[in-house]
Protein backbone atom coordinates (compact mmCIF):
# COMPACT_ATOMS: atom_id res chain seq x y z
CA UNK A 1 0.00 0.00 0.00
CA UNK A 2 2.84 2.34 0.97
CA UNK A 3 4.66 1.88 -2.45
CA UNK A 4 1.28 2.49 -3.95
CA UNK A 5 0.50 5.50 -2.37
CA UNK A 6 4.33 6.96 -2.84
CA UNK A 7 4.71 5.56 -6.41
CA UNK A 8 8.17 4.55 -4.63
CA UNK A 9 10.62 3.58 -7.08
CA UNK A 10 14.10 3.70 -6.30
CA UNK A 11 16.38 5.29 -8.72
CA UNK A 12 19.44 4.02 -10.54
CA UNK A 13 21.58 5.31 -7.57
CA UNK A 14 19.84 3.05 -4.77
CA UNK A 15 18.20 6.32 -3.32
CA UNK A 16 14.77 6.92 -3.27
CA UNK A 17 12.91 9.68 -5.16
CA UNK A 18 11.55 12.95 -3.32
CA UNK A 19 9.10 11.61 -1.13
CA UNK A 20 7.24 14.96 -1.42
CA UNK A 21 7.34 15.46 -5.22
CA UNK A 22 4.53 13.00 -5.43
CA UNK A 23 2.06 14.40 -2.36
CA UNK A 24 -0.06 16.97 -2.70
CA UNK A 25 -1.94 17.39 0.63
CA UNK A 26 -4.65 19.94 0.57
CA UNK A 27 -5.32 22.58 3.56
CA UNK A 28 -8.44 22.95 4.43
CA UNK A 29 -9.13 25.99 3.22
CA UNK A 30 -8.45 24.62 -0.72
CA UNK A 31 -10.74 21.32 0.02
CA UNK A 32 -13.64 24.11 1.34
CA UNK A 33 -12.96 26.08 -2.07
CA UNK A 34 -12.87 22.98 -4.41
CA UNK A 35 -16.10 22.09 -2.45
CA UNK A 36 -17.98 25.14 -3.10
CA UNK A 37 -16.89 25.43 -6.66
CA UNK A 38 -17.66 21.57 -7.29
CA UNK A 39 -21.67 22.59 -6.18
CA UNK A 40 -21.60 25.92 -7.70
CA UNK A 41 -23.65 24.93 -10.98
CA UNK A 42 -23.57 28.16 -12.57
CA UNK A 43 -26.58 29.28 -10.12
CA UNK A 44 -24.85 31.74 -7.84
CA UNK A 45 -24.83 29.95 -4.73
CA UNK A 46 -22.76 32.21 -1.82
CA UNK A 47 -22.22 29.07 0.85
CA UNK A 48 -22.94 26.25 1.97
CA UNK A 49 -26.42 27.37 3.90
CA UNK A 50 -27.58 27.30 0.19
CA UNK A 51 -27.42 24.41 -1.03
CA UNK A 52 -29.89 21.07 -0.29
CA UNK A 53 -29.50 19.27 2.29
CA UNK A 54 -28.74 15.44 0.96
CA UNK A 55 -26.62 17.71 -1.80
CA UNK A 56 -24.53 19.26 1.19
CA UNK A 57 -24.25 15.87 2.67
CA UNK A 58 -22.97 14.32 -0.17
CA UNK A 59 -20.73 16.80 -0.51
CA UNK A 60 -19.45 16.58 3.29
CA UNK A 61 -18.70 12.91 1.58
CA UNK A 62 -16.65 13.74 -0.74
CA UNK A 63 -14.23 16.34 1.53
CA UNK A 64 -14.21 13.44 3.87
CA UNK A 65 -12.92 11.45 1.08
CA UNK A 66 -10.53 13.90 0.23
CA UNK A 67 -8.81 14.04 3.81
CA UNK A 68 -9.00 10.12 4.21
CA UNK A 69 -6.49 10.13 1.30
CA UNK A 70 -4.65 13.07 2.48
CA UNK A 71 -4.45 10.79 5.94
CA UNK A 72 -3.48 7.85 3.86
CA UNK A 73 -0.52 9.79 2.37
CA UNK A 74 0.65 11.29 5.64
CA UNK A 75 0.47 7.47 6.97
CA UNK A 76 2.85 6.34 4.27
CA UNK A 77 5.13 8.91 4.49
CA UNK A 78 5.71 8.35 8.31
CA UNK A 79 5.64 4.99 7.68
CA UNK A 80 8.23 5.26 5.60
CA UNK A 81 10.62 7.62 7.56
CA UNK A 82 9.84 5.16 10.33
CA UNK A 83 11.35 2.35 8.52
CA UNK A 84 14.16 4.14 7.58
CA UNK A 85 14.83 5.10 10.39
CA UNK A 86 14.37 2.01 12.51
CA UNK A 87 16.61 0.00 9.99
CA UNK A 88 19.33 3.01 11.03
CA UNK A 89 19.04 2.62 14.45
CA UNK A 90 19.19 -0.99 14.02
CA UNK A 91 22.27 -1.44 11.77
CA UNK A 92 24.36 1.55 14.13
CA UNK A 93 23.01 -0.79 17.31
CA UNK A 94 24.57 -3.61 15.98
CA UNK A 95 27.97 -2.02 14.89
CA UNK A 96 28.04 -0.35 18.27
CA UNK A 97 27.27 -3.19 20.50
CA UNK A 98 29.76 -5.40 18.88
CA UNK A 99 32.76 -2.91 19.30
CA UNK A 100 31.32 -2.87 23.24
CA UNK A 101 31.23 -6.54 23.27
CA UNK A 102 34.25 -6.94 21.76
CA UNK A 103 36.13 -4.20 24.51
CA UNK A 104 34.44 -6.13 27.12
CA UNK A 105 35.40 -9.34 25.96
CA UNK A 106 39.06 -7.60 26.15
CA UNK A 107 38.95 -6.07 29.69
CA UNK A 108 37.76 -9.32 31.11
CA UNK A 109 40.37 -11.27 29.68
CA UNK A 110 42.46 -9.12 31.19
CA UNK A 111 41.44 -9.27 34.25
CA UNK A 112 41.58 -13.07 34.47
CA UNK A 113 45.05 -12.95 32.71
CA UNK A 114 46.20 -10.54 35.61
CA UNK A 115 44.35 -12.55 38.66
CA UNK A 116 42.49 -8.97 39.49
CA UNK A 117 39.14 -9.28 40.65
CA UNK A 118 38.72 -5.27 39.55
CA UNK A 119 40.58 -2.39 38.67
CA UNK A 120 39.68 1.38 38.87
CA UNK A 121 40.97 3.14 36.16
CA UNK A 122 40.51 7.47 35.18
CA UNK A 123 37.42 6.62 32.76
CA UNK A 124 35.92 4.09 35.21
CA UNK A 125 36.00 0.92 36.71
CA UNK A 126 36.20 -2.70 35.74
CA UNK A 127 35.70 -5.90 37.69
CA UNK A 128 33.84 -9.09 38.88
CA UNK A 129 30.58 -8.95 40.87
CA UNK A 130 30.02 -11.96 42.74
CA UNK A 131 26.27 -12.62 41.79
CA UNK A 132 23.90 -14.59 44.26
CA UNK A 133 22.50 -17.96 43.95
CA UNK A 134 19.92 -18.98 42.37
CA UNK A 135 17.18 -21.73 43.38
CA UNK A 136 15.95 -23.28 40.79
CA UNK A 137 13.07 -26.55 41.27
CA UNK A 138 13.90 -29.32 39.08
CA UNK A 139 11.12 -31.69 40.14
CA UNK A 140 7.89 -30.23 41.73
CA UNK A 141 6.57 -33.29 43.22
CA UNK A 142 9.45 -34.59 44.69
CA UNK A 143 9.82 -31.34 46.15
CA UNK A 144 6.37 -30.44 47.29
CA UNK A 145 6.30 -34.50 48.77
CA UNK A 146 9.44 -33.74 51.28
CA UNK A 147 9.71 -30.18 51.47
CA UNK A 148 9.14 -27.99 55.35
CA UNK A 149 5.73 -26.48 55.87
CA UNK A 150 7.96 -23.34 55.83
CA UNK A 151 8.91 -23.24 52.08
CA UNK A 152 5.38 -23.68 51.01
CA UNK A 153 3.09 -20.90 50.71
CA UNK A 154 -0.23 -20.64 49.42
CA UNK A 155 -1.46 -18.93 46.65
CA UNK A 156 -5.58 -18.60 46.33
CA UNK A 157 -7.49 -19.30 43.11
CA UNK A 158 -8.24 -16.16 41.24
CA UNK A 159 -12.09 -15.79 40.24
CA UNK A 160 -13.41 -13.09 37.68
CA UNK A 161 -16.23 -12.44 35.81
CA UNK A 162 -16.32 -14.00 32.24
CA UNK A 163 -18.16 -10.94 30.22
CA UNK A 164 -17.86 -12.52 26.60
CA UNK A 165 -20.10 -16.19 28.61
CA UNK A 166 -21.92 -13.86 30.69
CA UNK A 167 -23.08 -11.52 27.55
CA UNK A 168 -23.49 -15.40 25.39
CA UNK A 169 -26.25 -16.58 28.26
CA UNK A 170 -27.90 -13.22 28.13
CA UNK A 171 -28.38 -13.58 24.18
CA UNK A 172 -29.77 -17.06 24.43
CA UNK A 173 -31.86 -16.83 27.79
CA UNK A 174 -32.96 -13.33 27.96
CA UNK A 175 -31.84 -13.91 31.24
CA UNK A 176 -29.59 -11.48 33.63
CA UNK A 177 -27.60 -13.11 36.24
CA UNK A 178 -27.97 -11.17 39.83
CA UNK A 179 -25.48 -8.71 40.04
CA UNK A 180 -25.52 -7.89 36.64
CA UNK A 181 -26.65 -4.41 34.83
CA UNK A 182 -27.62 -4.50 31.23
CA UNK A 183 -26.95 -0.97 29.53
CA UNK A 184 -27.83 -0.16 26.31
CA UNK A 185 -25.69 2.61 24.50
CA UNK A 186 -26.92 5.31 22.25
CA UNK A 187 -26.22 4.45 18.61
CA UNK A 188 -23.06 5.41 16.54
CA UNK A 189 -23.34 7.94 13.99
CA UNK A 190 -21.09 6.58 11.09
CA UNK A 191 -20.18 6.92 7.31
CA UNK A 192 -19.06 4.98 4.36
CA UNK A 193 -17.69 6.22 1.36
CA UNK A 194 -19.37 4.90 -1.76
CA UNK A 195 -16.93 3.07 -4.29
CA UNK A 196 -16.04 4.53 -7.27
Amino acid sequence: MTENILKDNPTSNGKSPDINSDVNISTDKELLEDFLNSIDLGIGLDSIEDIESEVRLDRFLWVIRQKEIELEKCIAIAEQSINRTQSWLDKKSNTINSGIEYLTRQMQNYLRQNKLKSLSLPNGSLGFRKQPETVEITDDTLFLEKAKSEFIRHVPEKFEPDIKAIKSYIKETSEIPQGVELKSKEDKFYYKLSDN
